[in-house]
């Protein structure tokens, strides 16, 4: 059966996340977490987008990219996870996929979005407690943007500081709004309702108990949603 075509926003930002298929560990040395990092700076020059961050983890990878089109976006992943998936196989003398999806996207739709997630991208390894700051991890491209840029230069502040958040409420309705659903579409679809809440938690760090007020949702219910959807 082929695949739906993607429910792209009008947005020329996307967070872009990859796993490895079952969670395995697929960039878990230096010599496959560079391998993905060289194709990332490699194949982004066949398309017309530009990556604006990017963290590579063992199991999973957050990439930012601005595009014109989201095709673009879409063509330039399915060309990385297949030499990725290539270099993969051949090396572990493995068959099958490599990856746990495609990969999943979220539109970027508003700048202090858009800044929040460079800081979460950046600051999974913190998060992870695999460093103290994000300049010591590397496999992220946060020292090549602090180094491209003049001390003086207030274009990435942002690198430096706490992420802002958003009211949750009008977050809500701006997704909402640019998806074409309502709160009633999103009750009665759990994979819109999983994706919406994926999108506050990840966008905004919104708590469940703030989702269950909103969405009138059992905190309880949703999370045992999203720790089902993890699992798979």
């Amino acid at each position: 059966m082929p695949r739906k075509s993607r429910d792209y926003v009008k947005t020329q930002y996307f967070h872009v996340m990859v796993q490895g298929i079952n969670k395995s560990y697929i960039f878990d040395n230096d010599e496959n977490a560079r391998k993905y990092i060289n194709l990332i700076h490699k194949i982004k020059n066949e398309f017309d987008i530009n990556i604006l961050t990017y963290c590579v983890m063992s199991n999973h990878c957050h990439i930012l990219i601005n595009c014109k089109k989201a095709e673009d976006m879409s063509f330039f992943m399915k060309r990385l996870n297949l030499n990725y998936a290539i270099y993969y196989n051949k090396k572990y003398d493995r068959v099958g996929y490599v990856f746990r999806d495609r990969f999943k996207s979220q539109a970027i739709i508003s700048e202090k979005q858009l800044y929040n997630c460079i800081h979460y991208i950046y600051n999974n390894p913190v998060k992870a407690r695999i460093c103290q700051n994000p300049k010591d991890y590397p496999y992220l491209n946060y020292k090549e943007n602090l180094n491209s840029i003049k001390e003086d230069d207030e274009s990435f502040k942002f690198l430096e500081i706490e992420n802002e958040k958003e009211d949750d409420e009008k977050l809500i309705d701006n997704y909402l709004k640019i998806k074409g659903l309502s709160i009633n579409n999103i009750k009665e679809n759990k994979e819109k309702l999983i994706e919406l809440v994926i999108y506050l938690r990840e966008t905004n760090q919104t708590s469940y108990r703030k989702i269950e007020e909103i969405l009138r949702i059992g905190r309880e219910t949703i999370r045992k949603m999203i720790k089902n959807y993890n699992n798979n």
